[in-house]
């Protein structure tokens, strides 16, 4: 409080001034948090644009995709339809002209079964169909083959046994198709005409039984034959579709080449071994993940650019494997659009957090200038209102630094009554002896004889010594009470036997025992002042020592000890501790258990005040402690100096 009127004129100042700077920061702070949210903001509507370009795009180049996968499952599946009606028409056509050459020939009183095959057999054998590939066949349903356009080498011969690519006993399996079914659509294995190889090929064909010569017909088209002419029409047909700019599809085998392409020039080129900019082979990767995974996005550096401005060919991909061709279709879109987008937005972002910038400055000078008139004015009323106070504030100051005085005075009379007591019950002994060697002399000066030469010797001798303990008490007691103005050096075991000496009646006369442990450490200050907290400390200890049955021990513990540059006071009785409700308040002013005849309830606030005036710390706690193999608790007073 001194402090503060002492300096008035520096707080005006501060606060004359010192709001201007306040102002000043507190306005760039909201403009930094002001950016920063808007900063913040740009960076979510970013994202956001981001996220809804590349969610918008997504969902338009998986469609395109699934589009072109449904045109070719449906260009497929109406060419499979188409073969297999065509097929199916054939052996129909093949029924009518055996049906009618058995119906004719039946009639004939020279008929044979063997003369009608053979009729049938000269009226098929040039029969073809699908560009030559597609031929004729007959088989009795016990495997016996009857007519074979293309291989009439088999004639004759009974295929029972015969296993196709897969494993399966054709002609077997044919036998029971037929004996369920009149007609059927059948797929099995069979090699190529005017192909050397033995490799068999997947045929669709049509089996129908002609039930008069338990003998069935049949045709097929090999599936490579129709399908190879089905992808060219597909394909021919994805290349000539249209799209909105910059919408696309590509088609790639599983080897790499490039079957549809917006880019003309590439279809028909193998693009395995093609790398990006990054020197990545993107197809490969690209084709392993689509035939692992059968569909699913891709996001990489793609070969090509759609548009020669753009910069950046950062693509992201909807790939779908067609897995009956092994073709991966596909549609992407570059992110060069989304950049161009996000770079405009941050251009705006940048003129939008300049202008608000500026605002704010304008703002924040504004409020500064009012501000500083206010603070002037505000000034000048505190100055005035100070000037009142302070007188008030000194007058306050004196009275509380009076009454500190009379607290200090108070405990040194508390401590003084104490004192006297304790000097009459030692100057006891010596005024005894002083009155016995008294006596001796006056008895010798009636009777010469009375006492020896020694004897009276021995009665001055007690006299001068006994005058001199008495001497020592007196000088003990003032050099005690005596104010110490400058601070010396003290060494912590002298100083507690002095201490001791001044009040160690008091134990004795109530049989309390000190138990010290004391190591003999000096420290600086004034040593009177801590003589009187240890005092405060004992004496405390002491009163409460006496609540206890005589017949139970009292004891004090005095440890003095040095640790971590710090000098340690313990001081610990065996009078039951201090109540927790009130621990915390004992070293309050006037705070005091006893009736107001004992005690005034300041010797343990000037402790504190005078162990705080050191630099130190003064702390109190309950211990429970074992000492000679019997449990106690009690009060423990702890005090740090520095040494």
């Amino acid at each position: 409080m001194i402090s503060i009127i002492h300096n008035e004129k520096a707080l005006i100042n501060t606060i004359r001034y010192g709001a201007i700077i306040i102002i000043i920061m507190f306005s760039i702070f909201i403009t930094n948090i002001f950016i920063k949210e808007k900063n913040k903001d740009f960076e979510m509507e970013l994202q956001k644009i981001e996220e809804d370009y590349i969610s918008k795009n997504k969902i338009t180049i998986e469609n395109i995709v699934n589009k072109i996968y449904s045109i070719i499952e449906v260009e497929k599946k109406i060419e499979e339809d188409e073969v297999k009606e065509s097929i199916k028409e054939r052996v129909n056509e093949v029924y009518s002209i055996i049906d009618g050459i058995y119906k004719q020939t039946i009639k004939d009183p020279n008929y044979s079964k063997e003369k009608t095959i053979k009729l049938i057999k000269e009226s098929l054998r040039n029969m073809r169909f699908n560009d030559d590939l597609g031929y004729i066949f007959i088989y009795e349903l016990d495997g016996k083959n009857i007519l074979n356009s293309q291989y009439p080498e088999n004639e004759g011969q009974n295929h029972w046994n015969y296993k196709d690519a897969r494993g399966v006993l054709l002609l077997q399996e044919m036998k029971k198709i037929m004996i369920e079914k009149d007609e059927t659509f059948y797929t099995w294995y069979w090699k190529k005409p005017n192909n050397n190889s033995t490799q068999e090929y997947e045929k669709h064909g049509f089996l129908k039984k002609f039930a008069p010569y338990d003998m069935y017909i049949g045709a097929g088209t090999y599936v490579d034959d129709f399908e190879n002419k089905l992808k060219q029409r597909v394909l021919k047909k994805i290349n000539s579709l249209k799209f909105k700019e910059p919408e696309h599809v590509f088609v790639f085998d599983k080897d790499a080449n490039c079957l549809a392409n917006p880019k003309k020039e590439l279809i028909g080129l193998n693009q395995y071994n093609a790398k990006n900019e990054n020197g990545e082979y993107v197809l490969r990767k690209i084709i392993e993940n689509t035939i692992k995974n059968k569909e699913g996005f891709e996001r990489y550096q793609g070969l090509i650019s759609m548009k020669k401005e753009n910069i950046s060919s950062d693509k992201i991909s909807f790939l779908k494997l067609f897995e009956k061709w092994n073709w991966i279709i596909g549609s992407g879109f570059y992110l060069e659009d989304m950049y161009k987008e996000i770079k405009i937005k941050k251009e705006t972002l940048n003129k939008s957090n300049k202008k608000v910038v500026e605002e704010i400055m304008l703002i924040s000078g504004f409020a500064t200038i009012i501000m500083i008139i206010f603070c002037f004015y505000l000034s000048s009323l505190i100055a005035t209102i100070f000037k009142k106070y302070a007188k008030e504030i000194e007058t306050e100051i004196k009275n509380s630094l009076e009454k500190e005085k009379l607290l200090i005075q108070q405990s040194k009379m508390a401590t003084m009554g104490e004192m006297l007591g304790n000097i009459a019950h030692q100057w006891k002994q010596p005024l005894s002896l002083i009155a016995m060697s008294n006596t001796l002399i006056k008895l010798n000066q009636d009777n010469k004889d009375f006492s020896s030469e020694n004897e009276l010797k021995e009665a001055v001798k007690n006299i001068d010594i006994s005058v001199k303990n008495l001497s020592q008490t007196i000088d003990d007691f003032r050099d005690f009470f005596k104010p110490e103005k400058e601070k010396s050096k003290f060494k912590l075991e002298e100083l507690f036997e002095k201490t001791y000496e001044l009040i160690s009646s008091q134990f004795k006369n109530n049989n309390i025992q000190i138990i010290k442990e004391i190591e003999n450490i000096e420290l600086y200050g004034r040593s009177n002042e801590l003589s009187q907290v240890l005092i405060n400390i004992i004496k405390n200890a002491k009163d409460e020592l006496i609540k206890i049955k005589n017949n139970d021990r009292r004891l004090i513990f005095i440890n003095m000890y040095k640790k971590d540059s710090k000098a340690i006071i313990k001081i610990k009785d065996n009078a039951g501790g201090i109540n927790k409700d009130i621990i915390n308040k004992i070293f309050d002013a006037y705070f005091t258990t006893k009736e107001q005849t004992d005690g005034t309830g300041i010797g343990l606030y000037m402790s504190k005040q005078i162990i705080q005036e050191m630099n130190g710390k003064i702390e109190v706690s309950n211990e429970k402690y074992k000492y000679e193999d019997v449990e106690y608790l009690g009060a423990q007073f702890t005090i740090y100096l520095d040494l």
